[in-house]
């Protein structure tokens, strides 16, 4: 599958990392084909800890006093080189520019297994025409989709159950006096160290929503925040905490329920191959669980906007209007009992013939385009 002249990250075992300087490690990484995240946190111990057929990779990032840490592990070269091939390809693609696409996504691959593919839904069949089987020998599978629509959190929610101390948690129910959905766990800056509330945005009526007020969903009694921000293309508000209100890096309802930092995307697709599961709380369905199908997606299915860096993960009935804004997360790999590493803020399922999975957007999306980690 891979081109000729396509750099491999195994190459880096055939380099003297241990006599090189910083600089030109790092640049080493970078001409390799290394990403951004491995270029500024791998070392050459990680390297030298590598087997010949494997590579190091950043598959998170964490808190400990106030700075981001990085978390190395190990993973097949071949299998590496194959996401990244197919994440290349599929910028190259391009299909949600094309009438009557709806999404594309990329399906990691498995270790010992199938290849890492791209895939496709179009609502209109004359579109499957226009997307070829594959772009540079990465496999391109397209599925039909029916094209309906529909609003999502319209509703009331009949019986909430909101916190009572200053620090906020994760998975509480929030609204803006019309609509309702679920609060993530604490967004933090990292350039200042603030937090703030976050929740889906499209729970706050689009783009023009700065200093709207951000409510526990009790009868707009509670007013813990203001929106500072919106971001429609990640279906992300940010709101400010009122001065007695504290966003706790915590999601409710789950044990443990401390949340330790995030997974890149390479540390996504590492959970695909490993088969391992996201779960998530939200306020209407609560607890679920399910595989990830697929990362770095764009999607136009839902919504007035364009969206990209999305999660396909779990199964349509593991999400409901009102769940919008949780986050979709894993036991922390190195210290299960201590915490989670979040995956990406869900905020749509499918509600189509054919597909059955939940929507969210990336962590990794998140700080890459707007700074703010989990």
């Amino acid at each position: 599958m891979h081109a000729e002249s396509t750099p491999r990250t195994g190459g880096i075992h055939d380099e003297r990392v241990s006599t090189m300087g910083r600089r030109r490690f790092m640049d080493t990484l970078r001409t390799l084909g290394f990403g951004l995240l491995s270029s500024l946190f791998l070392t050459t111990e990680d390297v030298l800890a590598a087997d010949d057929d494997e590579v190091p990779v950043v598959y998170g990032l964490t808190r400990d006093d106030g700075e981001l840490r990085p978390r190395h592990k190990t993973v097949p070269a071949d299998w590496y080189d194959d996401f990244r091939e197919a994440l290349a390809a599929h910028d190259r693609l391009g299909a949600i520019a094309t009438e009557g696409v709806a999404n594309s996504a990329v399906e990691p691959g498995e270790y010992g297994g199938a290849n890492a593919a791209i895939r496709v839904e179009v609502t209109a069949e004359e579109a499957r025409g226009a997307v070829p089987e594959a772009i540079d020998q990465v496999p391109v599978e397209v599925t039909r989709v029916d094209s309906r629509s529909r609003k999502t959190d319209p509703e009331e929610l009949s019986n909430p159950s909101a916190p009572t101390d200053p620090g906020v948690p994760g998975s509480v129910a929030v609204s803006n006096g019309e609509m309702f959905g679920t609060l993530a766990p604490a967004l933090r800056d990292p350039a200042d160290g603030s937090t703030y509330f976050a929740t889906a945005n499209h729970v706050f009526g689009g783009s023009d929503n700065q200093g709207e007020p951000f409510y526990l969903l009790d009868g707009e009694r509670t007013r813990i925040g203001t929106v500072s921000a919106g971001f429609p293309k990640a279906d992300l508000v940010c709101a400010t905490p009122e001065e007695e209100f504290e966003p706790l890096h915590r999601i409710r309802d789950v044990s443990p329920g401390r949340v330790l930092g995030q997974f890149t995307r390479a540390g996504l697709a590492d959970l695909k191959a490993e088969g391992e599961p996201l779960q998530k709380i939200g306020v209407k369905t609560g607890h679920s669980a399910g595989q990830i199908q697929a990362v770095d997606g764009l999607t136009c299915a839902y919504g007035a906007i364009c969206k990209n860096g999305q999660i396909k993960w779990g199964r349509e009935s593991g999400f409901s209007d009102g769940d919008s804004g949780s986050v979709n997360f894993h036991p922390d790999p190195e210290n299960p009992d201590a915490g989670v590493l979040v995956g990406g803020l869900n905020n749509a399922r499918t509600w189509w013939p054919g597909e059955n999975y939940i929507w969210g957007t990336g962590a990794y999306h998140i700080t890459e385009k707007h700074g703010y980690t989990f």
